[in-house]
């Protein structure tokens, strides 16, 4: 009877315990490359909901050390004071992308650098005037607000979901003479945003194929010259429209480079609509 009565608690405890989840912490959610993510957009099947992903997404803080290491060099600060005095007007100090964000150097350990510096560092807004995501809270890492990314050699636009990119070399042209009637800026001031995401889709495939128009090349990604001003035109639905214009003022050894730019328009938000 005793050995009948163990044998049954053990059957009918089982299940139950098979069925309690069991919380395993893994820290806070990073934001994965917008390339690697599941689509939520996807075609349903009819009568089930479309399913949203939402993680946990910790907005990056530079530490006091970072903060310097993103400065700008106080020599083209004072070359180009007469310039930033002007509205919409800065200077970035940009660090290519590491393809292990959660690891760091010795050298970093030195120069104070912690992990996630570099994904942080790569990318910039204009329109916030930030660098970063600016992701913090439950949100889907796709819908990041960014205009800019370092990748390597290469700058790189309409990389976030939901937006489209186009950059265009002007040549060695001074920035201080680039505006809305330079060619070359006119072709993507002429651009109009999309107003549905089949559209918009349209307009981010042909923009990283790229094509060629009066002269120039207009792309998503570009790679970097020194001697090169550039122009872009960021469109971001639900978040900011913006066309500026940079040139790459220096590059380090270590791959970072220092960019001069100055906001030339900006348009109505966009608000394009899924075709269901």
């Amino acid at each position: 009877m005793k050995l009948f009565a163990v044998l049954f608690l053990i059957t009918i405890s089982f299940p139950l315990a098979a069925q309690t989840p069991i919380a395993v912490d893994t820290g806070p959610a990073q934001p994965s490359p917008p390339e690697t993510l599941a689509r939520s957009d996807r075609p349903r099947r009819e009568g089930l909901p479309r399913v949203i992903w939402r993680p946990w997404v910790t907005e990056f803080r530079p530490n006091e050390a970072e903060k310097r290491v993103l400065l700008p060099n106080a020599e083209d600060e004072a070359r180009f004071a007469t310039f930033l005095r002007q509205p919409d007007t800065g200077l970035v100090h940009l660090f290519p992308a590491q393809r292990r964000s959660r690891v760091v150097s010795i050298d970093d350990l030195v120069a104070g650098k912690t992990p996630g510096f570099y994904s942080y560092a790569c990318m910039y807004s204009f329109s916030r005037k930030k660098y970063g995501m600016g992701l913090n809270g439950w949100v889907d890492p796709r819908l990041g607000w960014a205009e800019i990314r370092l990748h390597r050699r290469i700058f790189l636009s309409g990389f976030t979901g939901e937006s489209i990119g186009l950059l265009v070399g002007l040549g060695d042209v001074p920035i201080e003479e680039v505006g809305l009637r330079t060619p070359g800026v006119i072709e993507v001031d002429g651009m109009a945003a999309p107003t549905d995401d089949l559209e918009a889709e349209r307009m981010s495939r042909l923009s990283f194929e790229g094509f060629q128009r009066d002269g120039f090349n207009f792309r998503a990604l570009l790679p970097i010259s020194v001697n090169t001003t550039y122009a872009l035109r960021s469109i971001n639905n639900h978040r900011a429209d913006i066309l500026v214009t940079f040139r790459v003022v220096r590059v380090f050894q270590d791959g970072s480079l220092t960019i001069l730019w100055k906001k030339l328009k900006a348009y109505p938000k966009p608000t394009w609509k899924r075709v269901e």
